[in-house]
């Protein structure tokens, strides 16, 4: 349920926590302190005028659109560049239905699909879409998304070993309008339409089936060197930013959007209606995304009136009155993410340390949600206690994740830790006093002598976040537990993070800004294949043969119950440390900005039901 700030005291006066609470208290008061309210300097992506019926929309601070190519690799999934190539190219389903976490079958390129063969089959039909020069789309642009990513899936953000494309032994061609997947085993329907068939995007194959730019248009992607040949081409020009609103590839859509213009500086982007859309026309002539390098330029651009929707900082939240009396509506942006820190399973460092179970609850036991919720979040948030979001009325949350398996108790880490054979040692840190793998050991791979040290990166640039992970060191110093805080840009953060698998971690552990996962970008039903899956990308390296087996019966067993035994699992076994989901954002939109309520639970804003007050 919505957490709100309590009036009573979050902070029980016992002895054994007291100090650790008062220390770690001002620790979270200091690093909040540092509010944007305070500046008054102007600042935005660009200073260019609004076009009339336009909207303009802010991305998170340091976030831009840079990647156009509907077939992410790993360093440019995003959700925003996801969500505003979906406006350009739609894809087979589209993940969200207002505040349900569904897929929206009346705006999908398909009607839904049809399962046989004891779900061994799955028939597809599209319904009568056109691309904005006037072809037909067939599944023969399905056929090329196919080819595509078949033969370069390894390449692609959303492939893990096992699932689509290798769980389909045929692709085959009905007709025009009419596909059919065979699949290599039986499959839970829900499983594989909401984490699969909302993978595939149709592709204009008659504008980009070609291998450089003075090439004519072909069936390179007929064979596998020719898909990946093509795949390159793609891929290229893809990167390109600058090229963005003339090259021609991109002006070919399907979607209710077109690329206008795009500042390769700024990362200012401007899309125009696309008039020959065969779904529901956008009300707006075009929109806009804003891109700004801190908190406080955008701020600045709300309060100078340049932004339709933006958002405050969490740690602005007091402002949210004043905005109000200047013309805008403030309302959190509840979403179905989930927030954990990734533990670095692969690290010869610190992996053996974070693979002994004991050691991941005994870190799990120093995460304090209800400090963090109180005094940083301000309410903003859901808490965490496992790998499915916790989001009010959610149909995929069980009762054992609706409550803390590992409280906050820096008695029972220590507890823990000192009975697997860790003692203090003369630096104020425990240290393996029993080495090996016996019981009461301290485990395999650490040494007589060890000192239970684990390095933590972290995202600069929020007060927030670092409130937290300040306040969790401290913690850990009081267990016995040397945590050595590295703070990082985004940039870094996803260049380190990304080579994790397959790559070695050279980190023990690693919290990304706001959320770790979000749930309508990869997944639509929470089962957990992207992210702790052998193979996985978000995980950190994590495998554990019974998590994998009871991930594999999520995508063969229709209904909940293996859902809820991953779930269950994954929560226990401390798969990763869960901290306090954010609200994606407390967003502020000026009033005269309709058709944006309600905030899609994916977190993806959807301009294209935006309208201006007596403009619909």
């Amino acid at each position: 349920m919505k957490v709100w700030p309590s009036k009573k005291s979050a902070f029980p006066t016992t002895p054994k926590r007291s100090a650790i609470v008062l220390g770690a208290f001002a620790l979270l008061l200091a690093s909040c302190s540092s509010s944007s309210t305070a500046s008054t300097s102007s600042g935005g992506s660009s200073t260019s005028s609004t076009p009339t019926n336009y909207a303009t929309f802010a991305l998170h601070s340091g976030d831009t659109f840079s990647w156009v190519l509907p077939l992410p690799n790993q360093a440019n999934y995003e959700p925003w560049d996801q969500n505003a190539e979906y406006g350009m190219y739609r894809p087979l389903y589209i993940a969200g239905m207002g505040t349900q976490p569904t897929i929206d079958f009346t705006a999908s390129m398909a009607d839904p699909p049809v399962y046989s063969n004891n779900n061994q089959s799955v028939t597809v039909t599209l319904k009568p879409y056109k691309w904005s020069d006037g072809q037909s789309l067939t599944t023969r642009d399905v056929q090329f998304f196919w080819n595509l990513y078949k033969a370069n899936k390894a390449e692609i953000a959303t492939y893990v070993p096992g699932n689509f494309p290798d769980n389909v032994s045929s692709f085959v061609v009905d007709s025009p309008t009419t596909f059919t997947l065979n699949l290599t085993t039986p499959v839970n329907p829900t499983w594989f339409t909401d984490n699969q068939l909302t993978d595939i995007v149709p592709l204009p194959q008659h504008v980009w089936d070609k291998t450089s730019a003075s090439q004519k248009v072909s069936n390179y992607d007929q064979t596998t060197g020719g898909a990946k040949a093509v795949f390159q081409y793609l891929t290229k020009q893809s990167s390109e930013i600058s090229t963005y609103a003339t090259n021609p590839l991109w002006q070919v859509v399907d979607g209710p959007w077109k690329l206008q213009s795009y500042n390769a500086t700024t990362a200012r982007t401007v899309f125009k209606k696309n008039p020959n859309f065969s779904g529901t026309q956008a009300k707006l002539s075009g929109y806009i995304l804003e891109s700004y390098p801190s908190q406080t330029a955008e701020l600045d651009a709300l309060r100078s009136g340049a932004l339709d929707y933006g958002y405050i900082p969490i740690s602005d939240y007091k402002i949210a009155g004043t905005l109000k009396s200047d013309g805008f509506t403030v309302v959190p942006w509840i979403t179905a993410y989930v927030q954990w820190a990734e533990l670095g399973y692969t690290s010869p460092k610190y992996g053996p340390l974070v693979k002994q179970l004991y050691i991941r609850q005994a870190l799990q036991h120093l995460v304090d949600e209800p400090l963090y919720m109180n005094t940083v979040l301000h309410g903003y948030g859901q808490y965490t206690y496992g790998p499915v979001p916790n989001t009010p009325g959610s149909p995929y949350v069980t009762a054992a994740e609706q409550s803390d398996p590992y409280p906050y108790s820096i008695s029972s880490a220590k507890s823990l830790l000192e009975a697997h054979g860790w003692k203090m040692g003369s630096g104020g840190y425990l240290v393996c006093g029993s080495p090996g793998t016996a019981q009461g050991e301290c485990g395999e791979g650490i040494k007589a002598g060890a000192t239970l040290t684990l390095s933590f990166m972290y995202q600069t640039g929020t007060p927030t976040l670092a409130g937290q992970v300040e306040s969790f060191a401290t913690s850990a110093k009081s267990a016995g537990i040397d945590i050595v805080l590295d703070p990082q840009s985004q940039s870094t953060m996803f260049s380190v993070g990304g080579v994790c698998p397959p790559g070695p971690c050279n980190w023990g552990i690693i919290l990304y800004r706001t959320f770790l996962w979000n749930y309508g970008q990869g997944d639509v039903l929470p089962t957990g294949g992207q992210i702790f899956g052998k193979g996985n990308y978000w995980g950190g390296g994590y495998y554990d043969p019974t998590a994998q087996q009871l991930i594999q019966q999520t995508h063969t067993q229709a209904g909940d119950s293996s859902l809820f035994a991953y779930e269950n699992y994954i929560s226990s076994q401390v798969a990763a440390l869960w901290f306090p989901t954010w609200d994606w954002q407390i967003s502020v939109v000026s009033n005269k900005l309709k058709g944006w309520d309600p905030q899609q639970i994916f977190g993806n804003p959807q301009p294209s039901r935006w309208y201006f007050s007596g403009g619909a």
